[in-house]
């Protein structure tokens, strides 16, 4: 339990006077259980009984009036007593319970948050799972508010009984007070080690209800190619295989718990037993009263069931540390890209000059992607990088905003290294088109606003309107104000990538990337997600990949890449006239054969019209316009 306060106190620590008064009313509660016993003792020693001369005790026949104004004191003191309990004992429970849920809520905030400043790297990691992730911010999560919804209160304040109650019974005898303690102490190692052992099983029990939340993330997520190649007993199998292994764990933990609480409630039956027979032998030997027996072994009764409810509790207690641990190992993993000391502010009043300066970059040591790449766009400039698949496009371009850094050489804006500048004012400087635009469970307005939620409506609906998007939102039901499917699954690719455009509009940054923005598009709707690409251009630094080179004949520079070597750049129509390059290459392995063509390509010889064969009319009509 200390460790749990330990790893919460930085969430606690705010809310101090909230805790403050549940101790308090904790303090007062544990004091209140202490003093139920003793009105008890007065009825005994100076109501029912009579104390004769020579140590001999009488009941007493029959209650004078001292007696029963006596007993009416009592009776109300323990009326007292009772209330008292109750309400500090409500408010040891409110309060402390309020201020724990708060402090689990600002860890799952702050959890969530941490998450969100990773780096790309530790997302995309081989060992990171989504939903192992889920499962630390949901189920390790919730252990700790059913910790705090069962009673850190009931935790606190029998732990603060069991202290008082034993300086409390070597006051009343001192003798008996020694030997519960001894009695006790076997009891307690007991549950303490058993505790340990059930914390092991809970921590292995959520590693592995991690597991398969991870397993049913991944499935859900790939459930129309689950589908498509009729894996799904494979699914079923591979979930039931997780679902074993944590059903056991879950078991095993159960187990020790069911195992802990009667071996503790035995060992405390045991104990009082000899603790009454103790009792009972100073009684009669007048070293104790029969008041006072009462209260000892009330007492005695007192300290074994903090101790059984203790036990009891050791599930949720193990099941929540547990999960803090879980928390803390992602807490503990720090951001790989961050501000350096001292970063600045980028703040761009032209279009902007990019450079890439001899970077060289991979994700695994040893192993390379881009090799001494130096590449640099003009302010204004449209930049197309092209390359077969894995030459490196998407790697050189991901360390623009920086979701990497290179191993060596730099990446400049305007001359600065964008590692001297602020992460954020450099982000808000790119924006970026993706190949699959991510759309969001929420309304077509808020997924266009995403960059900037500030932005007015009109300016929204301008931005929307530029990009094509009003097609869109024309044929849906309420306008802009419908709420979009979970990643977009109700719309189009090229629906999803007018979006993003819009998106990128109205971020109206200077430098826009754009990523494979029209792959696997027909001609119709090429056009027009490239309509919209070229109002986002206007003005702008841009870099766009492609394979398709339709989509970058407009480019003022063609970067070609070779397995993570820049081989070539160039105009895109000079590059073209070289049949030697390697844009020309590619361009020649894109052209549709003419029909004579075909023809003449009988016998088994697939014969495709040269470059230099093209006059520019047909170049505009296999490239697009210039």
């Amino acid at each position: 339990m200390l460790d749990i306060l330990r790893g919460l106190w930085p969430y606690l620590r705010p809310h101090r006077r909230t805790l403050l008064l549940a101790t308090a009313a904790m303090v007062g509660a544990a004091l209140t259980t202490l003093m139920a016993p003793w009105p008890l003792k007065f009825v005994f020693d100076n109501v029912l009984l009579v104390h004769g001369g020579r140590g001999h005790t009488n009941v007493r026949l029959s209650l004078g009036p001292a007696q029963w104004r006596l007993l009416a004191i009592i009776a109300a003191a323990m009326i007292g007593i009772a209330v008292a309990d109750s309400l500090l004992k409500y408010f040891a429970r409110q309060l402390s319970e309020v201020a724990a849920q708060r402090a689990v809520f600002e860890l799952r905030r702050s959890l969530f948050a941490h998450l969100q400043r990773l780096s790309i790297a530790f997302h995309h990691s081989a060992q990171t799972r989504l939903g192992d992730l889920l499962s630390r911010l949901s189920g390790d999560i919730g252990a700790l508010q059913d910790l705090a919804a069962e009673g850190v209160a009931n935790i606190v304040t029998n732990g603060l009984t069991l202290v008082i109650m034993a300086g409390l019974l070597s006051v009343v005898d001192w003798p008996m007070a020694v030997a519960a303690i001894a009695l006790t102490v076997p009891t307690a190692l007991y549950a303490r080690r058993q505790t340990t052992v059930m914390r092991q099983a809970m921590r292995h029990a959520r590693r592995q209800e991690g597991q398969v939340a991870a397993v049913l993330q991944e499935s859900l997520a790939s459930v129309k190619l689950v589908q498509a190649y009729g894996r799904e007993q494979h699914e079923s199998g591979r979930l039931a295989e997780a679902s074993d292994r944590s059903l056991a764990a879950n078991i095993r933990a159960a187990t020790l718990l069911a195992r802990l609480t009667p071996t503790v409630s035995l060992l405390s039956a045991a104990g009082y037993a000899l603790l009454v027979a103790l009792g009972v032998d100073r009684v009669v030997t007048g070293h104790l009263t029969a008041g006072g027996l009462l209260v000892v072994l009330s007492y005695v009764r007192s300290t074994q069931a903090p101790i059984r409810r203790l036990a009891k509790m050791s599930y949720s207690v193990s099941k929540a540390a547990a999960g803090l641990e879980r928390i803390q190992e992602v807490l503990d993993v720090q951001p790989t890209i961050r501000d350096r000391p001292g970063a600045a502010d980028l703040a761009i009043r032209s279009p902007a000059a990019v450079r890439f300066a001899n970077v060289s970059f991979g994700y695994a040591d040893g192993r390379p992607v881009l090799h001494d790449v130096t590449l640099e766009a003009a302010g204004g400039q449209l930049v197309a990088v092209v390359g077969a698949t894995g030459s490196g496009k998407s790697t050189l371009l991901s360390l623009l905003p920086r979701f990497y850094d290179p191993w060596s050489g730099g990446v400049l804006i305007d001359g600065t290294d964008v590692r001297d500048l602020t992460l954020r004012s450099l982000r808000a400087s790119v924006a970026l088109v993706l190949q699959d635009s991510l759309i969001l469970r929420t309304t077509l307005l808020e997924n266009i606003a995403y960059g900037r939620p500030d932005a007015a409506r009109g300016e929204i609906v301008a931005a929307a309107e530029a990009a094509g998007v009003s097609a869109i939102a024309d044929r849906l039901q309420n306008g802009y104000d419908t709420l979009v499917s979970e990643r977009g699954t109700s719309l189009s690719g090229g629906e999803k990538q007018c979006i993003g455009i819009a998106r990128a509009l109205l971020k109206d940054a200077p430098i826009v990337v754009l990523d494979e923005p029209t792959s696997a598009m027909d001609a119709h709707t090429e056009r027009l997600v490239m309509s919209g690409i070229e109002r986002l251009l206007a003005g702008r630094t841009a870099f766009i990949i492609a394979h398709r080179l339709s989509t970058v004949m407009k480019a003022d520079l063609v970067a070609v890449l070779d397995a993570g070597r820049l081989v070539e750049t160039g105009r895109p129509f000079e590059l073209l006239r070289d049949r030697r390059s390697r844009f020309a290459g590619l361009a020649r392995a894109q052209l549709i054969p003419a029909p004579a063509d075909a023809a003449a390509g009988s016998g088994g010889h697939d014969r495709r019209p040269s470059i230099s064969a093209l006059g520019p009319d047909r170049l505009t009509a296999a490239f697009g316009p210039r």
